[in-house]
Order: structure tokens, then C-alpha cells, then sequence
């Protein structure tokens, strides 16, 4: 029998814990001046670290809490889901956190609910449930309560999945609450769908752009340019160039009302 060298088979990553600190000003009486996010060692989806785009994402959030305050909130591919724990601090009335229905993704989500905001697990106020983007719509929509659409949407780096950008699109149309009407699922201004992310791969902008403009173009969203950071780059080592892919940008989509 042949025998392996030493070391040729690698030990899987530990998993690993970051703690997001709230600016000063942004914390309120009650509530975490930081947040725990458990992360696992690896995934092929990239749920094992904690993105810039989360970050910058949560702390403008923080900074705008009637954003989320008292609305129904669902997040897509959330990962560590920093920006929901962020929504269920500053007192979003439902927060559902979703990711690809792998068990190892929805219980770590699951996990770091508990071990921030146990309460509201248990009172269901935040939901964890897994969510292939494009089906089972139906699903999640039921548990964002009677109105069976949500407030606002979290999508934070996700355009990179550029095969997948139909299916967000169309989860994005059906579950976001409708401006005007008065109807199920209906507002006098609508909900909000925010999209944050960092173009990794400088070379693919444009294909991550593409999300935005077909949000417009084909879906009839509004687009707004809401942030423009630079923060630096997840990965040193990686290629392109480095203000490009240390940039965070980030664009609110909304529904128009109707005429």
C-alpha cells in the first residue's frame, strides 16, 4: 500500500468568530455596542468570511435606522448575516435571514442569531430559512406576515454570481412590497431593495453592473447611487487593481408608484 507523504492531506479551516463594532454614535440604550459573527472555516459559497460590502452595509444601516425600524426585513445569501442581526438591533418588526438551503450555512446563520439576539429567535421576530434564489418564493414570502412581501430587501455581495442574476431579480420583484394601491402586499411608498458589493474581479465590473442595469431596464426598478467607499481590499494578493477592488458600492432599487 502506498502511504500519503506528511501533510498532503490539509486540515479543514477552523471555523472563526468576528466581532463588528458599532460606531459609538450609532449605539442605543438597550443594545450591542458589538456584534459576534460566527463564521465557518470554509464553504464553496463563500460563507466563510465576513465581506467589506456587510460592513459598510451595516454601519449605514446603523447610521439610518427608521430604514428598518418597525418594517419586515429579508435578506438573501446572507452568510454571517451582519446586516440583519443589524436590522433586529435597531428594531425591525420581522427580520427573515436566508442563504443557499445547505445545513451548514443556515445553522451557523441560526447560531449567530442566538448568540446575539436569542430572544427574538425564540418569539420569531427573526426567522432563519434556507432559500435557493427564484423558487419557493412563495415560502419566504409567507413569513414576512399578512401583507406577504417585505419592507426591505439586504443583498450584500452577491451581483459576482452573474449566472444567477435573473433569479435574484425576480425574487427581488415578487417579495418587495408594492408602492401605491392599497391592496395585499401594498404601500403608499413601497419597499427597498438595497444592493452592496465590491467588484472582485475587476476585469468582470461590467458583467457585475449588469445587475443594476437590467434591475432597471428590464425590471423597472429606480436606481439610486447610495454609497461609493473605499476600504481596502478583502484579499492583498489578488489580482487587478486594488481601488477597484477595495470599493464598495452600494444602490437602492424601488419599485415606481404607480401613475
Amino acid at each position: 500500500m502506498f502511504q500519503e507523504p506528511e501533510g498532503y492531506f490539509q486540515p479543514e479551516p477552523e471555523p472563526k468568530v468576528e466581532v463588528f463594532e458599532r460606531k459609538k454614535e450609532c449605539v442605543e440604550s438597550g443594545t450591542p455596542a458589538s456584534i459576534k459573527v460566527n463564521l465557518l472555516g470554509s464553504h464553496p459559497l463563500w460563507g466563510h468570511y465576513l465581506w467589506n460590502a456587510a460592513k459598510i452595509f451595516a454601519n449605514y444601516l446603523d447610521e439610518r435606522k427608521d430604514l428598518v425600524r418597525g418594517k419586515s426585513v429579508v435578506e438573501f445569501g446572507a452568510a454571517g448575516a451582519l446586516p440583519s442581526l443589524i436590522s433586529a438591533c435597531n428594531g425591525a418588526a420581522k427580520v427573515v435571514i436566508t442563504d443557499y438551503p445547505d445545513p451548514d450555512l443556515v445553522g451557523n446563520i441560526r447560531d449567530n442569531v442566538r448568540c446575539n439576539f436569542p430572544d427574538k429567535l425564540a418569539d420569531g421576530s427573526v426567522v432563519v430559512e434556507g432559500f435557493k434564489w427564484g423558487t419557493e418564493m412563495e415560502k419566504i414570502a409567507s413569513l414576512a406576515g399578512p401583507a406577504g412581501t417585505f419592507d426591505v430587501l439586504v443583498l450584500s455581495d452577491l451581483v459576482f454570481n452573474h449566472t444567477e442574476h435573473t433569479a435574484l431579480l425576480n425574487s427581488c420583484k415578487y417579495l418587495i412590497t408594492k408602492p401605491g394601491g392599497g391592496g395585499a402586499g401594498s404601500e403608499p411608498r413601497g419597499g427597498e431593495a438595497f444592493v452592496f458589493f465590491t467588484h472582485h474581479r475587476p476585469w468582470l465590473a461590467e458583467k457585475d453592473m449588469e445587475f443594476i442595469q437590467r434591475a432597471q431596464d428590464e425590471f423597472g426598478f429606480e436606481v439610486e447611487r447610495v454609497v461609493e467607499e473605499y476600504v481596502g481590499p478583502m484579499f492583498e494578493e489578488d489580482p487587478g487593481d486594488e481601488r477597484v477592488r477595495g470599493t464598495v458600492h452600494g444602490f437602492r432599487l424601488s419599485l415606481p408608484r404607480p401613475s
